[in-house]
């Protein structure tokens, strides 16, 4: 009894999947006329028109003639009542001697200009301490370390601290206290896990 009811549902299923697969077959594609695209037209570049230059006329020559220096007109009556009298001595006119300008004193040397300095090392002593002070615990915890017990790895990161420890003085006697703290910090965290602190 159990058969006929469960083969009554899977007949109708059967049937229904059916139609479903009837349904969903693709159309045949739909034959459309070619899209004819035309050919650009010819391109035509016409050259622009060159303006000739206009014609200039002649600049005026400057004079020949040195310029002659006129009196006040009281001189020239005075000159006009003396003519009569005796003849008019002119008085030649000496250039005036150009001297030249005293040489101006040498200025004195430009003073270097002001180092910048960041909030951190706005105290160079301080900042000298701070940097010395994370060099020498990086070296306390190097000189806890026996180099030759370990491996080649370990060998080499030790060989990394004493670098980093020769850079920091290095840039302490610069005065690059930034740099030297930086390079100081990576050789402390570097000996303190090779000493397994």
């Amino acid at each position: 009894m159990r058969a006929p009811i469960l083969a009554v549902p899977l007949v109708a299923l059967a049937a229904l999947s059916g139609l479903a697969c009837a349904s969903a077959a693709a159309k045949a594609p739909v034959d459309r006329p070619a899209m004819n695209v035309p050919a650009p037209p010819p391109r035509v570049l016409e050259p622009p028109a060159e303006l000739d230059p206009e014609p200039v006329g002649d600049l005026p020559s400057p004079p020949t003639t040195a310029p002659t220096t006129s009196r006040p007109n009281r001189q020239r009556e005075k000159n006009n009542n003396t003519a009569e009298a005796k003849p008019e001595v002119k008085p030649e006119a000496k250039p005036a001697e150009v001297t030249p300008p005293p040489p101006e004193p040498a200025a004195p040397p430009a003073a270097p200009p002001a180092q910048l300095r960041t909030p951190q090392t706005a105290d160079p002593s301080g900042a000298a301490k701070t940097v010395q002070a994370t060099i020498d615990r990086a070296r306390a915890s190097l000189n806890s370390i026996n180099f030759t017990a370990q491996s080649d790895e370990r060998k080499k990161a030790y060989n990394d601290v004493k670098r980093f420890i020769n850079q920091a003085e290095d840039a302490m006697k610069q005065g690059n206290f930034v740099f030297g703290q930086a390079v100081a910090a990576k050789a402390e965290t570097l000996a303190r896990e090779l000493a397994g602190k």
